[in-house]
């Protein structure tokens, strides 16, 4: 932050943290973050085995039957390995990245674990869009298309950050590389979220499957990454951003 009130007009640095008046919001909302990421985690890891014993039963036996939604990732095989494996690795080391003790005590593995994880992430953007924007299960019209440009728009979106995160590390910008993995991974787990916000609906409504399917995506998407940005705003240091929120929480209450 700069302060122009300086004779002359100078800019002087001032160091403060913006959000430092609201600690205990912080401490209760890493809690409930941790337990949102956890169940999330939980959620997607479940899919991604789910999806993984269904490609394993369909190459074994092709001749089985298959409902319009599955048989896309059978016929786009290639492409839906390549979401599994990498969505594997995404759901794995993104908890691990954001794991203050280890990127103060193991530094190498966080490095090498946040490579594989923005390699992994692309890899899985990549292969997502192949399947859901040129192969959505209810084809390119009506709410296919709603799928197909969901799918199209939080995938780019998804690469976008994980660019962000490697350039702004590379320039050591610490604070700014944090919040993009913070962007990235939290649309990654939207698909997580889609997954909790359809059963819900289906639950409690009688909306078809065809029709909430790409809206839900849409909801997730958007409520993960302003969830994101919501704890960003609450813990954007000043500076480079290398001082960790806790540090300075801990240093305003002496």
């Amino acid at each position: 932050m700069t302060d122009m009130t300086a004779g002359g007009g100078a800019s002087v640095s001032v160091d403060t943290f913006s959000a430092a008046p609201m600690p205990t919001v912080r401490r209760v909302l890493e809690v409930l973050g941790w337990l949102a990421v956890a169940t999330l985690v939980f959620t997607g890891l479940f899919a991604i085995f789910g999806r993984a014993s269904f490609m394993s039963e369909a190459m074994a036996n092709p001749d089985m039957e298959m409902n319009i939604f599955d048989i896309r990732y059978y016929t786009n095989a290639l492409a839906t390995f390549l979401h599994l494996g990498p969505g594997f690795l995404v759901f794995v080391l993104g908890p691990i990245q954001f794991t203050r003790t280890i990127r103060k005590k193991h530094i190498g593995f966080h490095r090498w674990s946040g490579r594989v994880y923005i390699l992994c992430g692309a890899i899985g953007a990549f292969s997502g869009i192949a399947i859901g924007v040129f192969d959505p299960f209810l084809g390119l019209g009506g709410q296919g298309f709603n799928e197909a440009m969901a799918t199209a728009f939080f995938g780019a979106y998804v690469l976008f950050t994980l660019v962000m995160a490697y350039r702004r590390i590379r320039q050591k910008q610490f604070g700014a590389h944090r919040e993009w993995m913070i962007r990235s991974f939290a649309a990654m787990l939207a698909i997580a979220t889609e997954r909790l916000m359809l059963t819900a609906f289906q639950a409690t409504t009688n909306i078809e499957f065809v029709e909430l399917f790409g809206t839900t995506f849409w909801m997730a998407g958007v409520t993960n990454i302003a969830v994101a940005e919501i704890w960003i705003n609450l813990t954007r240091t000043p500076g480079n951003g290398a001082r960790h929120w806790k540090d300075l929480d801990a240093k305003n209450a002496t």
